[in-house]
């Protein structure tokens, strides 16, 4: 998918990042791109909040507090100071099926494993392997729906996630616990930098 901006609007420094339909994107409070982004931003928090009070007391408040502060930097980014996420195009079928079927796809990846680590006697470490789902899943979304942020959230949440699965193997005590509040903060910024509009491919002044 071809991305582009007027560079008149984008490219001078201090130019304003025009948003909607006059850059070829949907209206604001319609675009899947801005709402679809509290799926993440939610998904983000429940790492936290699932995972942080195993950590204690002071690493949840952090955690929260951090959590909390990139969630409101994000929906400010995208519904109060917007700018252009680039233009978007009617999904095609094929993208919508790779979409279902990444989601049945983790759910079933976080089933199995889970059974499999249950039955090795290291069903703790599920927080770890859910992260490494949720990370896998993200990342088929960036050709699906030509976001290269998709790359990124999905490697770094996968990776953090592996490496709670590896350091839990391990012997680390709550190695998966803290890999997963680590991939929930990562979703959230990461998002909340897309919001920016970081990943938008700006082309160079001619």
């Amino acid at each position: 998918m071809t991305r582009r901006i007027a560079s008149d609007q984008t490219s001078r420094p201090g130019a304003v990042r025009r948003y909607g339909p006059m850059v070829g994107e949907p209206p604001l409070f319609v675009d899947p791109r801005r709402w679809g982004s509290l799926i993440g931003l939610i998904g983000g928090l429940v790492f936290i909040g699932s995972y942080s009070p195993t950590l204690g007391l002071a690493f949840s408040i952090i955690a929260w507090v951090i959590g909390l502060a990139l969630v409101l930097t994000a929906l400010a980014a995208h519904y109060m100071w917007p700018v252009a996420l680039g233009p978007m195009e009617r999904p095609r079928a094929a993208a919508l099926a790779t979409y279902g079927g990444c989601v049945v796809g983790e759910l079933v990846l976080i089933a199995l494993g889970s059974r499999a680590l249950t039955a090795t006697g290291h069903g703790d470490l599920r927080p770890a392997l859910i992260a490494v789902a949720v990370g896998v899943h993200f990342i088929p979304f960036a050709w699906a729906f030509g976001e290269r942020m998709f790359y990124w959230l999905g490697g770094f949440v996968a990776v953090l996630g592996a490496i709670g699965l590896i350091a839990g193997f391990a012997g680390a005590a709550h190695a998966a616990e803290a890999m997963a509040v680590a991939a929930g903060l990562v979703m959230l910024l990461l998002i909340t930098l897309y919001a920016r509009g970081k990943f938008v491919d700006h082309p160079s002044v001619t």
